[in-house]
Formats: structure tokens, sequence, C-alpha cells
């Protein structure tokens, strides 16, 4: 998997045809140009995508806004008026691209006053520097470095909202030992939400039914959702799987994620103050590292998933294993099962799916002239005992 650089490219000529072949440049060696045509609208994207970008490419004349009419160098000004803001969040190198001879043949006072090169877009090898400039700088960001240090990672976030890519970066400069203060309350709420997130896509491809993903018009049941993937019965919707999907050791991580991060099971949006075990736990222990574990534990989870729901994509197979839990006027769930064996006094054995041995009453077997191999429907008693016997 190759280690690709995003860059904000801000040219008002960015989807111009002669600009094709230098994109088609970059991209030969891993840079993805993201083109604006303005300072406004190339700006307010980086905003909202701080950890997207590694880089920040300029025309030295571009337009200010999208109703500016003629391009000048108060875009150049503004934009490297707010990269300089910018660095309390985040550092971005930052580079100017241009075929103007006022700033590739000439003293600039914008350049200089930055101590800025203007690399110039019709010399061949001044394009070729500043492709390898740009890399080499950008691998100096420790977010890049983040990134490419968990690359399998990263690429499935790209089908998660821009949250999730920052909550993990944040977890991983947590672990690089840069931030060891959390508040448990943000980060647990972020990791349900990644995990309601998960669930959704679940939905999307049917592997996991409606009715875990609309309680309350448009919550997730996360306990619920983690049951039916798991292969187990819901505990209050009536539904249930007959495929597992979940394999044991993701399933047994996403119930201890579900649990531990908060006390109600169909909402994202955590108070610790609620969960009793936390604040137990945090009275001995008070240490960012449970919160690294569960983080550890989700990333796991959400790459399995994307491998998993990519093989098993069919929506009407999926939706197909969906099963309604029959129940008797009392809630004792009906169960399905073949007779396995007969004795010689006519008490009859049937053994459920967990491996429960359920014995068949001999008037039953003879009522219904029941033999090996015959199927039948009931409920169990707690004496593991058939009642309510329906063959099948």
């Amino acid at each position: 998997m190759s280690k690709t650089y995003n860059i904000l490219w801000i040219d008002d000529e960015h989807d111009h045809p002669e600009m094709e072949p230098f994109i088609i440049q970059a991209e030969t060696i891993d840079i993805i140009l993201h083109g604006f045509s303005n300072f406004k609208e190339g700006f307010a994207n980086l905003n909202d995508n701080l950890n997207h970008y590694d880089a920040i490419l300029l025309d030295a004349l571009f337009l200010e806004n999208e109703n500016s009419e003629t391009v000048n160098n108060k875009g150049l000004g503004a934009s490297i008026a707010k990269i300089n803001e910018l660095k309390s969040k985040k550092a971005f190198p930052y580079f100017v691209l241009s075929g103007q001879p006022t700033f590739t043949e000439k003293e600039n006072d914008i350049l200089e006053a930055n101590n800025l090169k203007c690399y110039n877009k019709k010399n061949a090898d001044d394009v070729k520097e500043l492709l390898k400039n740009i890399k080499e700088e950008a691998d100096l960001q420790l977010d890049l470095q983040i990134k490419h240090e968990n690359q399998l990672l990263f690429e499935v976030l790209k089908n998660y909202p821009d949250t999730a890519r920052n909550t993990f970066i944040s977890i991983f400069k947590g672990l690089k030992g840069l931030n060891n203060q959390f508040d448990d309350e943000l980060y647990f709420t972020q990791l349900r939400i990644i995990l309601e997130t998960m669930f959704r896509m679940a939905n999307a491809c049917g592997l996991l039914h409606d009715k875990c993903v609309q309680i309350n018009g448009n919550q997730v049941n996360l306990t619920e959702s983690y049951r039916f993937l798991s292969g187990y019965d819901t505990k209050h919707l009536k539904i249930s799987c007959s495929v597992t999907h979940f394999p044991k050791l993701i399933s047994n991580n996403i119930e201890n994620i579900i649990h531990t991060t908060g006390a109600a099971s169909h909402t994202s949006v955590v108070d610790t103050t609620e969960n009793i075990h936390i604040q137990a736990y945090r009275k001995d222990i008070n240490t960012p590292y449970l919160l690294y574990s569960l983080a550890l534990q989700l990333m796991d989870a959400i790459i399995w998933f994307d491998k998993y729901s990519k093989a098993n994509n069919d929506i009407a197979i999926n939706k197909s294993y969906w099963q309604d839990i029959d129940e008797d006027q009392y809630g004792n769930k009906f169960e399905i099962a073949a007779i396995t064996n007969i004795s010689e006094s006519k008490w009859g054995t049937v053994i459920l799916e967990n491996g429960k041995r359920v014995s068949v009453y001999h008037g039953d077997v003879t009522s219904n002239n029941l033999s090996v191999g015959d199927p039948i429907k009931f409920t169990v008693t707690d004496s593991a005992k058939a009642q309510n016997i329906i063959k099948l």
C-alpha cells in the first residue's frame, strides 16, 4: 500500500486542461491534489478537514472568493495569514507555484516577507523539485507519520466521518506520549459514535436488522446491534439472525466497548457519572490506558468489518438471515430442533444450538407420533422440558 499525500491546492486554473499533466505527474508519486479556485472555499474545506491535509500549495494570483471577478495577490496574503493562524492547531508546510514573471523572475514583497520561494510551473525542473520538497516536508508532520504508520486503518476511515479520523489521530498521539490528558466522557462518546457509524453501515448492506438502527426514529441501539451481529437473540426487539457475523473475539471486544463506555445501550452520548464501574475504576486508576485499549479494539473491529462487509455485500441474502423471535403468550421463546433420540421408555431428546439438551415427554412423543429426525417447534421450561410442542 503506497503512502499518499493529500494536498490542498488553491489555483483559479486548477481544473484547466493545461494543468492535467501536472496533476498526473503528482499522482504518479502519490501526491493527491485537492483543487479549489479561491481562498474562501479552499480554506473553509481545510478548516473542516485539518487532519486530512498534509501540505498546502498556493498559486501566486487567485480569487479571494467565489464572487471575485479578477485574480490578485490578496488571496495569497490571506492564505499565508490563515496558515499562520492555524499553527496552534496544526502547522502546515506550504508552497507557491506560479507562472507569473512578477513572482518567478523578480523580487516580490510577499515572498520575501515570508521567506518563500516561488516555483515556476513552466519549468520542469522546478516542478520536479516542488513535488520532491512537498513530500519531504510533509513527512516531518506527525499527523502524516501516524497515517503512514497505520495505513490500513486510515484507508478504512475514508468511509467514516472526519471526526473518526481525528479521534484516532489524537489517540495515537497519546500513545506516542504527546498527550496523556484525555476526557473520558468526550472520548468514550467519540468511540460510541464510530461504533454507531459501523452499525449503520452494517444495516445499509443488510447485515444488521432495521429495527436495531431505528430506535426513537434515528438512534442506534448499540447493545441490540451487538447481540444481533453476534448471533444472539436481541433482548427487547424480538429479532435474531440465523448467521453469526461477528467472530468471537470481535464480539467480545464490541461488548466490552459498549459496556465500558456507557451506562445506556441506546445512545452514543456518554455520561460517566451514571457509570458506577467507571467511577469506581477512576478512584484507583486515573490513566489513559483504558481508553487506549478500547480504541485499539475498535480499530481492529472496523478493519475487520470493512473486509467482511465487502465479502458479504448481497443485501437480499443478508436479509434472508433475519428472523423474528416467536414467543408464547407468556414471553417464552419458541425453539425449533429435530428429535435426536427416543429412549425405550419413549422419552425424546432434542439439542439446542447452544448445546443444551431438552427432554420431550413420552406422552408428547406418542401423541405427536414423533420419530428420530422429526423437527418440532416448542418452548422450554426451567426443568429443560419441551412444552407447547408442534410437529413441523
